[in-house]
């Protein structure tokens, strides 16, 4: 074999393999940016907002307790102070609700292909909430059927935002990383 047809043999194969390298390249960039497109619109439409609410939430609720909220037992509904039912329905119950309308009309957005446990018990005592309210409008004093699932709530919406938000951060740093120009 010649040289000239060594040489020219080599270009082609060099040529090709750029191609296939930088398709390759393109490809996986492609999908980093499609998942970084679904991280956002997570974190945008469902973990985002959920996760300020349950903040909000949470701080008026230790704000309750430090200000001498009635223990468990004497919010009993026979027993209910007015200020313990008006916090529960003007300030947590309006909350509660945006939450539970978060968690399904962006069902599709969760990160497990099943709604965990701690989402399906608070939206569960919610709607009690809700027959409770129903109730007391209607003069009969009752306690929900569904009790809310407190710390696994709170702990399961925080690092659910915060894994996103750390995947989201990864993300963008491979997005936005220049792409090699390979050498001639």
């Amino acid at each position: 074999m010649s040289t000239a047809v060594i040489t020219a043999s080599a270009s082609v194969l060099v040529a090709v393999l750029v191609f296939v390298l930088n398709q390759r390249a393109q490809i996986r960039q492609e999908r980093r940016q499609a998942r970084l497109a679904r991280v956002n619109s997570q974190l945008r439409e469902l973990y985002g907002p959920l996760n300020a609410l349950v903040e909000i939430n949470e701080r008026v609720w230790e704000a309750l307790r430090d200000s001498g909220l009635p223990r468990k037992a004497d919010r009993s509904p026979s027993r209910a102070d007015s200020d313990w039912l008006r916090w529960r329905s003007q300030a947590l119950q309006p909350v509660n609700l945006q939450m539970r309308d978060l968690i399904v009309d962006h069902a599709d957005l969760l990160i497990e292909p099943e709604l965990p446990k701690a989402l399906c018990d608070f939206c569960a005592h919610v709607a009690a909430v809700e027959i409770v309210l129903a109730a007391e409008a209607d003069g009969v004093r009752d306690r929900a059927l569904i009790v809310h699932p407190g710390a696994p709530f709170a702990t399961y919406v925080r690092e659910a935002f915060l894994r996103l938000k750390r995947e989201q951060q990864h993300l963008l740093a491979a997005v936005n990383r220049p792409r090699e120009i390979p050498a001639k």
